[in-house]
């Protein structure tokens, strides 16, 4: 296990800390707000866009610096990955008009709250309202930070997430440019994007808040097209925005920053220019006795109709009758092409992202390592790497956070895992033991070591329905594993309570709080500790969900009731042991409900797990299976 320290408690460094830890890491994350993730939750007007559903290509199509940059960590973990973990820690999502991809309760703070979640039950180590002086680097290493209380923090790898400058109340001051530059990192010039624009001319604030929709916008610069688009725009008190305008500044925003660019806005991109006459010669030949400013109604909201009238150039009260041809082409080259000035970009306070930052020459796109400094690493918008609107931004960081996280090295090798799910009695353990031993793997059952608490707590009389006292209890709790001649052995407190494991009252009550948040973190970080260091195979409820989401080869075992009852009253009857069908069936049912409809990991098939039905398959044919599946997975 490695320590690993995370500035900056956004989207890509909740990303990164919920990564790093389901890889094995010890995680202490840096904030330097009073909570995570401000920026996060007025993300999409308070709704958050995930990401975006469209396909890879799309998806890298709409980078707009540094795209290439970014094909490795797109490829490691993409836009589908995005929305599968989310869904794995329990956020209901959906697709909207645009592949845009929201929270199913339109609520930023949902996905901000499931990543709180995970954060916890994964034992990452939150540090709010502290903020970081410096990182510590020796002999071309990072070897921690410094906090501005002057806490040296050592680390085996520090992750930079600390966003770029736009929303300053958020706190993205650009930490993470002046920290990356005292390294000797270059900082692309920063500037705002997915912004407002604002105009030389004063004639949008007399239309300000006009929203116009199908327009075509085109940015150029001295016959240069920088951009072209249709779609929709607002006006301002200052300028222009709108979904078509925030893209324009994330295209043409360098060039904007240079002066000489215009706006081109189409108002009837469906006509042709012969199309448009013809239009206007009808609506004047029907109006041909009315003033030039009150015939237009037809053409444009009347909120447009002054400034349209103003910029013609044509006499307000002149009869349409007697407007001219030339009069005519010259108002419809203005409704083709009306033209606007950029002044500048809106300011980084009301920008969506930064344009610039760490130079991507100098970091690794596979891994987000700085080429500089060995064990520092980069995730989000501190890098320069930037995208138009439609959540495609977030999928910037969500990827580079994985990237990030999952390629910090170990201090000792993982081990190859398998994880073997299912409900109660599809014969998990006894599947898994024989896999284990074909394979010569180690055979670790999870489920026994929640038994082991729960003989602790019964021991104890602890009331199940009593956190306090089952908190104190998982602290004096002390749960080993150890191994006789190959067969699993599991100590508690030093004591070898093997025998007691298979009790029915400690199977149920092991079921019960199991679903409990205090149990789940005393045992998920022994669990990781034991697949970290060697090849496993390990079966329980949410094994391949959420204690080893990345395991090798994932199998959901089930079994139908009838046959998994069965199944136990045999086992109960060759022990000499009193058995009840009818009950052991019952028993199952209650238990399957009560597992998979838990608050907490309940019981669940994991997308990328292979289901296994043994209802009508011997115990050999299921070890095959899964050896089988092993070897596919593995390439040999």
């Amino acid at each position: 296990m490695s320590r690993i320290v995370i500035v900056g408690g956004g989207a890509a460094g909740m990303y990164a800390a919920l990564i790093g830890a389901e890889k094995g890491h010890q995680i202490d994350l840096y904030e330097k707000n009073e909570k995570l993730g401000k920026k996060l939750y007025i993300t999409g007007k308070g709704r958050c866009n995930l990401t975006n559903a469209c396909d890879r290509e799309t998806l890298l199509g709409s980078v707009i610096s540094n795209p290439r940059f970014m094909y490795s960590s797109f490829y490691g973990h993409g836009n589908q990955d995005t929305m599968a973990l989310f869904e794995r820690i329990g956020l209901s999502i959906k697709t909207e008009r645009g592949n845009r991809v929201f929270p199913a309760s339109d609520k930023s703070s949902d996905v901000i709250k499931a990543l709180e979640r995970e954060l916890k039950k994964n034992q990452v180590r939150i540090h709010l309202n502290t903020e970081i002086r410096e990182i510590v680097v020796k002999e071309g290493r990072c070897v921690g930070i410094r906090t501005a209380g002057g806490e040296n923090v050592p680390a085996d790898a520090c992750i930079l997430a600390t966003g770029g400058l736009s929303y300053r109340t958020t706190g993205s001051t650009g930490d993470g440019y002046r920290f990356a530059k005292a390294q000797g990192h270059s900082i692309v010039e920063c500037i705002p994007s997915l912004v407002s624009l604002e105009t030389e001319e004063d004639w949008p604030a007399k239309v300000q808040g006009l929203s116009l929709k199908n327009v075509e916008l085109l940015v150029q610069k001295k016959n240069r097209i920088l951009y072209r688009e249709t779609g929709e725009m607002l006006f301002t008190d200052r300028g222009v925005s709108g979904p078509l305008i925030l893209t324009a500044s994330s295209v043409a925003g360098r060039d904007i920053m240079q002066k000489e660019v215009e706006l081109l806005i189409d108002l009837k991109p469906a006509l042709t220019h012969k199309q448009l006459d013809k239009r206007l010669i009808r609506e004047f030949e029907e109006q041909k006795n009315r003033q030039f400013k009150n015939c237009l109604g037809n053409l444009f909201p009347n909120k447009l109709i002054p400034v349209m009238v103003e910029q013609s150039g044509i006499a307000p009260e002149k009869q349409v009758n007697l407007i001219t041809k030339e009069e005519r082409k010259r108002f419809a080259e203005q409704i083709k092409a009306l033209c606007l000035h950029v002044k500048q970009l809106g300011g980084f306070k009301e920008a969506v992202i930064t344009k610039g930052g760490v130079s991507t020459r100098e970091v690794d796109p596979k891994t987000m390592e700085s080429k500089l400094v060995e064990g520092l690493y980069f995730a989000g918008e501190i890098l320069d790497v930037d995208a138009v609107t439609g959540g495609f931004n977030l999928q910037i960081a969500w990827s580079t956070a994985y990237a990030a996280a999952s390629h910090m090295k170990q201090e000792e090798k993982m081990g190859y895992q398998i994880a073997i799910d299912g409900p109660a009695g599809a014969g998990k353990s006894t599947i898994a033991k024989l896999v284990a031993e074909k394979l010569d793997f180690v055979y670790v059952d999870t489920g026994a070591l929640y038994r082991g608490l729960a003989v602790h707590f019964l021991k104890e009389g602890i009331d199940e329905t009593d956190e306090t006292a089952l908190t104190k209890a998982c602290e004096k709790a002390r749960i080993d594993l150890a191994y006789e001649n190959g067969i699993q052995q599991v100590l508690l407190n030093g004591e070898n309570i093997t025998s007691l494991l298979r009790e029915e009252r400690v199977g149920n009550l092991a079921s019960r709080v199991s679903a409990l948040q205090v149990v789940r973190e005393k045992l998920l970080q022994t669990q990781r500790e034991i697949a970290q260091k060697k090849n496993v195979v390990m079966d329980g409820r949410d094994i391949g969900t959420c204690v080893l989401p990345e395991a090798g080869v994932k199998i959901f075992l089930t079994a139908s009731v009838e046959t998994r009852a069965k199944r136990r009253y045999e086992q109960l009857t060759r022990e000499g042991k009193q058995a009840d069908l009818k009950k052991i069936e019952a028993d199952i049912q209650e238990r399957d409900h009560r597992d998979s409809h838990r608050e907490i990991a309940p019981l669940k098939q994991a997308k990328d797990a292979v289901l296994l039905d043994s209802s009508d398959l011997t115990i050999p044919q299921v070890v095959e299976r899964i050896i089988r599946e092993k070897e596919n997975a593995s390439g040999n």
